[in-house]
C-alpha cells in the first residue's frame, strides 16, 4: 500500500510539470510477469520509467544507492525501497548473481522487473553494449522482454546536477520479444550475447541513438584514469 501511495503521489507532478510523452503502452502485457529492458541516460530513468509504466515495476539498481550514510542516505534508502528497487552489488560475480536470482523470484511472484541493459548511465548520450544479465533472466525464466527507449532525460537531470530541470522527455515501449528457441540456454555465453545484442538493437531503434560496441563502464573507467 505504501508503494502504491508513493507512486500516485509522484506520478501526478511528473506528468504535470515535465509532461513526458509516452508511446507504445499497448505493448505492456496486461497480465503476467515480464522483463523491461531500457537504456540509461539519467539517474532518474528507472524512477521515471517505473512511474510511467501502467503496471507496477520493480527496477534493478546498484547496491551503492542504499548504502549512503547520514540522513540523506536514510531518506534515499526509504525512497528507493518505496519505488521497488531490487539492489545488485556488482563487486563480484556471486553478488551480481544474487541480484539476478532476486529478480527471478520477483518475476515468479507475477510482478514485472526492469533493468538498464547498459548497466550504468551513458557517458555521452550514445547507446552502449549491453550486459548479459537481462538475457540470463529472460532465458532462465522464459518470459518476454519489453524493450524500452528513453530520450531527453539527460536534460531533466544532467550528470552531476544537484537538481531537476523542467524539460520534456520521451519513453517508448517496443513490442515484447521472446526467445523460446534459446530456452534454458542461459549458461551459454554466446547465446546470452546474441539475445543481449538483439534487445539492444531494438532499444536503438526506439531511441535513434548511435550504438557503441563498448561497455559504458569501460569508457567511464578510461575517462577517469585518462587511459
Amino acid at each position: 500500500m505504501f508503494r502504491m501511495l508513493v507512486r500516485r503521489l509522484l506520478v501526478i507532478p511528473l506528468k504535470l510539470v515535465l509532461r513526458p510523452r509516452v508511446f507504445g503502452v499497448e505493448n505492456i502485457p496486461r497480465t503476467g510477469p515480464f522483463i523491461l529492458a531500457a537504456n540509461h541516460l539519467s539517474f532518474f530513468d528507472s524512477i521515471f520509467i517505473a512511474l510511467l509504466t501502467p503496471r507496477p515495476l520493480y527496477f534493478v539498481g546498484k547496491q551503492g544507492w542504499l548504502t549512503m550514510p547520514g540522513l540523506k542516505g536514510r531518506l534515499q534508502r526509504l525512497f528507493f525501497r518505496a519505488v521497488g528497487m531490487i539492489s545488485v552489488d556488482s563487486a563480484s560475480g556471486s553478488r551480481t548473481m544474487g541480484g539476478l536470482e532476486t529478480s527471478l523470484r520477483v518475476l515468479g511472484e507475477g510482478s514485472a522487473v526492469g533493468i538498464h541493459i547498459e548497466g550504468t548511465r551513458s557517458p555521452d548520450g550514445r547507446l552502449y553494449k549491453g550486459n548479459t544479465g537481462t538475457a540470463w533472466i529472460a532465458l532462465r525464466s522464459g518470459l518476454p522482454v519489453v524493450p524500452c527507449g528513453v530520450t531527453g532525460t539527460e536534460r531533466v537531470h544532467p550528470a552531476g546536477a544537484k537538481r531537476l530541470y523542467v524539460a520534456r522527455f520521451d519513453v517508448r515501449f517496443g513490442a515484447p520479444m521472446t526467445f523460446h528457441e534459446h530456452a534454458r540456454k542461459e549458461s551459454d555465453r554466446r547465446v546470452r550475447r546474441t539475445v543481449t545484442d538483439r534487445i539492444t538493437q531494438e532499444i536503438a531503434t526506439l531511441t535513434g541513438q548511435e550504438y557503441v560496441h563498448l561497455y559504458a563502464a569501460t569508457v567511464k573507467s578510461r575517462q577517469t584514469t585518462g587511459a
